[in-house]
């Protein structure tokens, strides 16, 4: 007697290419996350980078200041952090959460080195899928960004001031008629680690 086994690989198949499909929108919903996680560090990162800059360059009066008076001692407290402390760099952060579509939460000074920490929460959810619940998941990052000094004091030369930055002499002179401040020479601002 002939048994006939027509028809039984055809549920498999279905089983099969059901279970194929689930697995696919699963992975999908898993980079659905990972690109809102990395949206939302993003956010964190360019928040807090902006934050130690605006400290950075809040204390640009104040080291101009002291460059033309020849102050060491103010200019030595300036690249020990002295006077980034009072820079509004939440509210530069706050900008920079906006224009990647996220909300600052926490926003906090830290010193030695000074710089921020901040965290954020991004404004889009990572959307709907197979995982239930996702529909209404907001990432969350944090970071800290800090202003470190490049250079150190090494004298002064008539109205120049001379610094050694990177391990390379730098001489500023505040009555050069080309003279401009850029405090980058003098610090350094990332995220730290």
């Amino acid at each position: 007697m002939w048994r006939h086994d027509d028809g039984q690989t055809l549920g498999l198949y279905i089983v099969a290419i059901a279970a194929l499909f689930f697995l696919a929108f699963a992975f999908f919903a898993v980079g659905q996350a990972s690109v809102t996680r990395n949206s939302a560090q993003t956010a964190a990162d360019a928040a807090a980078l902006a934050a130690a800059r605006e400290a950075r360059d809040g204390s640009q009066a104040a080291f101009l200041a002291a460059l033309k008076a020849g102050d060491l001692d103010k200019l030595g407290q300036l690249l020990q952090g002295s006077g980034m402390k009072n820079a509004d760099g939440c509210g530069a952060a706050q900008a920079y959460a906006d224009e990647n579509h996220a909300d600052l939460g926490p926003c906090d000074l830290v010193a030695d080195p000074v710089g921020y920490s901040v965290q954020v929460k991004t404004q889009g959810t990572v959307g709907s899928s197979v995982v239930d619940g996702t529909e209404n998941l907001h990432a969350q990052a944090t970071a800290t960004a800090v202003v470190e000094a490049r250079c150190v004091l090494d004298g002064t030369d008539g109205k120049a001031v001379k610094f050694i930055c990177a391990g390379r002499p730098v001489t500023i002179d505040p009555t050069a008629s080309d003279f401009r401040l850029d405090l980058s020479t003098f610090y350094s601002v990332h995220l730290a680690s």
